[in-house]
């Protein structure tokens, strides 16, 4: 199959503040739970439900990528060489609910599946090869010494929770560019030997146990501090929940927030706690995301209700309807962000209830944007420069007494409640610091500017369920954007490219895949040229590109994972 273009689309100019700029383009049709990268050209993919499309011009147009195997739960990353690789799980495998991952060295024209070394093949249980399954899996690559490794050599890591067991977190790594993976390995089970991480990861198998939403996977980039270093990141619930047992409905508050990462190739892990927002504080909104900047710090953005929310008295707001729950304004869920300046081991420089976690985090949404933030999607440039996206509906959701916002909280009349509010319009904003190297407040804090790119049409009216498979569309109760948006950052020029899906009944995007482009206020682009990519290496050694382009079939065929 070979790749088709899609036609060209006007974009929309969005909205603007503080020299902020982005248009809004078309990029597929509907689809929910976007993933989106940039390759170190510039290169963006973006991926949803099975497909995928490539832009070679900053997202003003896009090109559909030939089909591999569609199901939900799509993640699509690259590595240093411009190689792409499309995670799903796989709705061809034998065994159900498994991680398949796919490689494309000629930018999505044809792919190659990886194959388990468990299982020997490529179709009995995918490259995660799971006996309690597989749920939300996430991806990263990384050529560890671009010096003298191809991609052929790449590191590839994809990481998931379990849906059937412990709902643990769980990682498989390919050492050879994705070709083989080896069996999957806990990232609680093996600690480092030294007292603090054997302590940190006890903490963390409490904290964890059967309540899990995993947030990302990262791989740090080659000559930054502590390079190669694997990381993974969750949100969990607490011990006391823990005892109540799984739960996969998500009915409990997940609020800590929780990063564990391995020097050794996965080999050994250290667990460390970033935040906890409180006890009925809420952060599956409905994951949180997890990214690192250009020299390997790692940040979480999140949702969590203010640290003043008292969960009983929201909840007596709830069941008593009107102005009421409205007016009080600690009920309402902020858009928050935390981040490590030292490997993950101390956030928003500690305090926090854990040794190393933070003590507050920095809330992204002025005192005037109150109301209900959902889906956070994060990208980072330099240390302390971050781009934050997420839906954005100025109603404070009705919740329950644990903290959670309730099914069809946002969906009006159909949820059949008279005590709920009106159908809830939602718009897609974008927020952007360049100083988070300051406190999270207090006279000299770190600032925000933001913008709302799609009023005055809302790109989404109702509700947006955050209970994940409970979500079963009863009581108005509403799933279709799925769970979650994701973001950017073009390495070549700093700006952010974020992919949402959109169904705003006025909206002119309405039934659309869109990405926001940002056109001005990007951050500034790395004053190196980024890593030459592969085939350009290749014709200078004077390898045969050509010729092995010719003859790579689009599966099953080495040459997917050639260098």
């Amino acid at each position: 199959m070979f790749a088709t273009s899609l036609a060209m689309f006007v974009s929309v100019p969005a909205a603007r503040a503080d020299g902020l700029s982005y248009t809004l383009t078309k990029v597929g049709g509907f689809g929910g739970e976007p993933s989106a990268t940039s390759d170190s050209q510039g290169t963006l993919y973006v991926s949803s439900f099975g497909s995928s499309y490539r832009s070679d011009d900053k997202g003003v147009s896009w090109t559909s990528l030939a089909h591999r195997d569609g199901s939900g739960d799509d993640c699509i990353f690259t590595d240093q060489s411009g190689a792409v690789y499309w995670c799903n799980l796989g709705g061809a495998d034998t065994a159900p609910l498994q991680a398949d991952v796919w490689k494309s060295v000629d930018k999505g024209t044809t792919w190659r599946k990886s194959t388990s070394s468990v299982s020997g093949d490529s179709s009995t249980c995918g490259q995660s090869c799971s006996p309690f399954g597989v749920d939300r899996d996430w991806g990263a690559a990384s050529i560890l010494n671009p010096a003298t490794q191809t991609t052929k050599d790449a590191e590839v890591v994809i990481m998931y929770h379990d849906f059937w067991g412990p709902s643990s977190i769980w990682v498989n790594i390919s050492r050879d560019g994705g070709a083989t993976f080896g069996p999957m390995q806990n990232v609680l089970a093996s600690p480092a030997t030294t007292p603090g991480a054997v302590s940190g990861s006890l903490v963390a198998e409490g904290y964890t146990f059967c309540n899990t939403t995993p947030s990302g996977v990262a791989i740090v980039p080659p000559g930054e501090p502590h390079a190669g270093r694997i990381y993974v990141g969750w949100i969990a619930a607490d011990p006391p929940e823990d005892a109540a047992g799984c739960n996969l409905t998500q009915a409990e508050a997940y609020h800590t927030i929780w990063v564990s990462y391995s020097d050794d190739n996965g080999s050994t892990w250290t667990a460390q706690q970033a935040y906890d927002a409180g006890v009925g504080h809420d952060t599956s909104g409905i994951f949180a995301e997890m990214t690192l900047d250009n020299q390997g710090n790692p940040y979480f953005a999140f949702v969590a209700p203010p640290r003043g929310m008292n969960p009983g008295v929201c909840a007596a707001e709830s069941a008593q309807g009107g102005d009421t729950l409205q007016a009080d304004k600690s009920c309402g869920y902020d858009m928050n962000v935390v981040w490590s300046s030292d490997g993950g081991n101390t956030w928003d420089g500690g305090g926090g209830t854990v040794p190393g976690s933070a003590a507050a985090p920095y809330t992204v949404n002025g005192p005037s944007e109150t109301g209900t933030h959902w889906f956070p999607a994060i990208a980072a440039a330099a240390p302390g420069q971050v781009d934050v996206a997420y839906l954005r509906t100025a109603t404070i959701e009705p919740s329950d007494p644990a903290g959670k916002v309730l099914p069809g909280a946002c969906a009006g009349p159909s949820s059949g409640r008279p005590n709920f509010p009106p159908a809830c319009s939602w718009d897609m904003y974008v927020a952007k610091s360049v100083n988070l190297t300051l406190p999270p407040s207090g006279s000299n804090a770190a600032t925000w500017t933001t913008s709302d790119l799609t009023a005055p049409s809302a790109m989404h009216v109702g509700d947006i369920c955050n209970l994940g498979i409970a979500c079963v569309g009863n009581l108005g109760s509403n799933r279709s954007l799925s769970d979650f948006i994701m973001e950017a950052i073009d390495p070549t020029t700093g700006c952010a490219h974020v992919a949402y899906a959109d169904n705003g009944p006025t909206s002119p995007h309405k039934g659309q895949l869109v990405a926001a482009n940002e056109t001005a206020g990007c951050f500034a682009a790395p004053a190196v040229t980024p890593e030459t990519p592969a085939p350009a290496l290749l014709l200078v050694i004077g390898l045969p590109v050509a010729v092995a382009v010719a003859l790579r079939r689009r599966r099953r065929d080495s040459g997917g994972f050639a260098a």
